[in-house]
């Protein structure tokens, strides 16, 4: 906690980044052409309607709504990727937009939270208070910067946009991260890069969807890693992991040695042929067939 009171606030640079990235921008239009800016409040004449146009004030490009609505307020999270010491941070904000027409955009950030990992991935969380209410992430603004139990609100916010430029500790960057997260969470992937050793041979080896399959299914990966390795050690290249792990789980609750079948022969076909034969010669198979 007392690590956390250092931390730097947020730049005008990165708040300008999510508000250029993290929302959407619009241009009201209204059914005679007069046609206003969100971002910057400049108005001009549109003579067809479009889906998609440039102010010529601003140069944003904008996405052309036609109503007669003035104001408009967007909500988003974003994250920032940091380092303090030997720990990696994440940091959690709500990027809040306030436009209305013939005025500039105004925008604000809050911040709700931060992941604390130690070189370990040993796991603390710094936030608000979430409270009761109609959304998940229902958070108290007024709420001091506490350590808190971890939960879904959290998790939602963590896993937004991201902001590029990144921050990381040498554990992290030996272990194999290289400032991309693959579509994976990072309050899935850092932990799991700190503290087991699977999950950094797997993103070193370059097998990103085999590692997110992996840590989006514990079980599997810790009932699935010792074949794993023997196939990928007899050179066989696994398209669909998702389809190999059901066939081994498969060939394991039927009582087959999957160590063996898998080293012998690490083929798809010879798992489907091993599959069939197993379950004809299954009592339960047999017995379900004749229901």
């Amino acid at each position: 906690m007392e690590q956390s009171k250092h931390l730097r606030p947020i730049t005008k640079t990165q708040s300008k980044w999510a508000f250029r990235e993290c929302i959407d921008h619009f241009a009201y239009r209204l059914p005679k052409g007069r046609t206003t800016c969100m971002d910057c409040g400049h108005s001009w004449t549109m003579d067809k309607p479009k889906d998609t146009c440039t102010c010529p004030h601003c140069r944003a490009k904008l996405l052309v709504r036609e109503t007669f609505e003035r104001k408009l307020q967007q909500k988003r999270y974003f994250t920032t990727l940091t380092a303090y010491g030997e720990y990696q941070v994440l940091r959690m904000f709500l990027l809040v937009a306030e436009m209305e027409k013939g005025c500039k955009a105004e925008h604000y950030v809050l911040e709700i939270g931060q992941y604390w990992w130690n070189a370990q991935g040993r796991k603390a969380l710094v936030a608000i208070q979430r409270i009761l209410g109609h959304y998940v992430d229902t958070f108290s603004f007024c709420a001091p910067m506490a350590i808190r139990n971890d939960n879904e609100a959290y998790q939602y916010a963590a896993y937004s946009q991201i902001y590029p430029k990144f921050k990381v500790t040498d554990t992290l960057r030996r272990n194999g991260f290289e400032d991309d997260f693959h579509d994976i969470a990072p309050t899935i992937l850092i932990p799991a890069l700190l503290s087991d050793s699977r999950a950094e041979t797997l993103m070193k080896a370059g097998r990103m969807e085999h590692l997110r399959y992996f840590l989006n299914n514990k079980s599997t990966f810790d009932a699935c890693w010792q074949s794993y390795k023997i196939a990928v050690r007899n050179g066989y290249e696994i398209a669909d992991i998702s389809l190999w792990s059901d066939y081994v789980d498969t060939l394991r609750r039927l009582g087959k040695d999957i160590h063996k079948s898998v080293s012998r022969n690490s083929n798809p076909s010879f798992s489907v042929s091993v599959l069939r034969t197993a379950l004809s010669k299954s009592t339960y198979w047999r017995a379900y067939r004749n229901i």
